[in-house]
């Protein structure tokens, strides 16, 4: 019993101690893929099951996507998601409820970031290879729930608490 619970506590609080590996700042790749994407979306994802068929993301329900196409709203987006990893002091939950993602392409690959602003964790992927993931804090979440609000792209509900 003792052996199950560290198996399962062990990788967070290693998580917790290490802070994710990205000395709170947005991975130079990821970053690089957001600034220069030829395209980028913004995806609402439903948190409560993750889903093997129908329209997915990484394994989440996709509630809706939008295109961003203007470029002021695209810098809003990748200034706020880089303003709250830079804010993150190496605190995560043990949970992993997402309920917002970013797709982009840039030079020929596919960057996704599957987003939990409620545990502050970020998981992304390039070509669908899972990297390194980074900690956030929930700063970005009003950005993006007002961007996908204003393209009426329906939101999860939020946790309560």
């Amino acid at each position: 019993m003792n052996q199950n619970l560290t198996r399962i506590v062990a990788p967070f609080l290693l998580l917790f101690v290490c802070g994710c590996s990205s000395g709170n700042r947005l991975p130079t790749a990821a970053e690089q893929a957001l600034q220069d994407s030829a395209d980028f979306e913004l995806l609402s994802l439903e948190p409560n099951a993750e889903k093997t068929e129908g329209n997915v993301f990484h394994g989440w329900n996709v509630l809706g996507a939008t295109p961003i196409k203007d470029s002021e709203i695209r810098q809003k987006l990748i200034s706020h998601f880089k303003a709250g990893v830079a804010e993150n002091d190496g605190r995560v939950a043990a949970c992993f409820a997402p309920r917002h993602g970013i797709k982009s392409t840039n030079d020929g690959k596919t960057y996704e970031f599957v987003i939990c602003f409620e545990c502050y964790q970020v998981q992304w992927y390039i070509d669908g290879q899972r990297s390194d993931g980074f900690l956030i804090t929930d700063s970005p979440q009003p950005t993006f729930d007002e961007i996908l609000k204003d393209e009426n792209i329906p939101l999860a509900k939020k946790p309560r608490g």
